[in-house]
């Protein structure tokens, strides 16, 4: 499974590494993520996730969850994309968007015969 999930993630690369470089070149502070979000948000729901923007009443943060079957377990993933005032990217956060990404694309896609839930907010 390991094997089959770093060579699912290796096939997405390309796309992975484009959207780090993008969130990486428009530094956008925390709860002004605008651009950042929708990217993910758009990559996700094209993959079959379910959307709910404006979590927790804020603008940028969101929920997108995809399920397979009834039942097993929920694997919840966490992203962050917002940039430190002045400085960018410096805590990487750039990187955590597309990585928490290809996680729950490579899970989707290798949990086919399993029953459960992935959440990414």
């Amino acid at each position: 499974m390991k094997q089959k999930i770093l060579e699912d993630i290796d096939k997405e690369k390309e796309m992975l590494i484009s959207l780090g470089d993008f969130i990486f070149d428009n530094p956008e502070l925390g709860l002004e993520e605008f651009k950042s979000s929708e990217k993910l948000i758009d990559i996700l729901r094209s993959n079959g996730f379910e959307i709910e923007v404006g979590v927790g009443g804020f603008e940028t943060a969101f929920k997108a969850i995809y399920e397979n079957g009834v039942g097993g377990p929920s694997i919840g993933l966490l992203c962050e994309y917002d940039a430190l005032e002045g400085m960018g990217h410096a805590c990487a956060h750039h990187l955590q968007g597309p990585s928490i990404l290809g996680a729950a694309l490579s899970l989707k896609n290798n949990l086919k015969d399993e029953n459960y839930k992935i959440v990414v907010y």
